[in-house]
């Protein structure tokens, strides 16, 4: 018997044409279309650490840490580190130490950590120190990271007479944070920073203690402060030394900003 052809009216070809031409353009174009979605869905997003990225101590008061091409697209992402002296002038900035990045044991681990130091100046009780702000920037911009997290170690230092705790102040604008309450006090707020309980066992704790260690998180942001003060009231006229903790490494998840377009 002779085969006939049903036509798809209009356009000239036949159903077995379409239906065959169909047939082998159909996976191509879902892989077409799946190829885009999963590469646009691995580049949208990635949890990082500042352990990965390159770190550039501009200065005593500027630093930056860069994540180059990190979505593949030519773009840098970077976090950007100011400090400024912050409160009273008995305590100023160490211009040799302060904003270097250390990866020797500090708060019971050897990890690259920024170094906040501080310099006595005076022995007045009345919280000097400096205040660092951390802003978060994609290709220049300011961007929003998710799930920050950091360690705020070291905190420790004679008792000041003000009757709070030892020297060591630390608080922040965003973020809590949880610690070993034996030794450390506070909210990690101005009015009720984090510092050394008055009843710890010691004056210093040991690079190898996590005792003196705050791990801080945020659920997200484009930029922080972290304020850094000291009272040393409770030394000696001629002893007074330098001031330091370490903060970091931090990890987050950075967005792609144009899987958000």
């Amino acid at each position: 018997m002779e085969k006939t052809e049903a036509r798809v009216p209009g356009n000239g070809l036949s159903r077995r044409t379409v239906l065959h031409g169909a047939a082998w353009s159909l996976p191509v174009i879902a892989a077409a279309v799946a190829a885009p979605l999963a590469a646009a869905s691995a580049a949208c997003s990635a949890t990082i650490s500042t352990s990965t990225a390159t770190y550039s101590r501009l200065s005593a008061t500027s630093a930056v840490f860069t994540w180059s091409n990190l979505f593949g697209d030519g773009k840098a992402l970077t976090l950007t580190l100011t400090a400024a002296p912050n409160g009273a002038s008995n305590m100023t900035i160490n211009t040799a130490n302060n904003l270097l990045l250390d990866s020797t044991t500090q708060g019971g681990e050897a990890q690259p950590s920024v170094r906040l130091s501080l310099d006595t100046a005076d022995l007045r009780n009345i919280g000097g120190g400096e205040r660092v702000t951390f802003t978060f920037a994609y290709d220049g911009a300011p961007t929003t990271i998710d799930n920050l997290s950091y360690k705020i170690k070291d905190i420790d230092g004679f008792q000041a007479q003000d009757g709070l705790g030892g020297a060591e102040r630390v608080y922040v604008s965003e973020g809590t944070g949880t610690y070993d309450s034996a030794w450390v006090r506070g909210q990690g707020t101005g009015t009720d920073p984090w510092r050394p309980f008055t009843g710890s066992p010691n004056v210093e704790v040991v690079p190898t203690s996590t005792s003196g260690n705050v791990a801080v998180t945020t659920p997200f942001t484009s930029a922080f402060t972290l304020t850094f003060v000291a009272n040393n009231s409770g030394r000696s006229a001629t002893d007074r030394p330098n001031q330091n903790i370490w903060v970091g490494p931090f990890t987050f998840t950075a967005v792609n900003p144009a899987c958000q377009a």
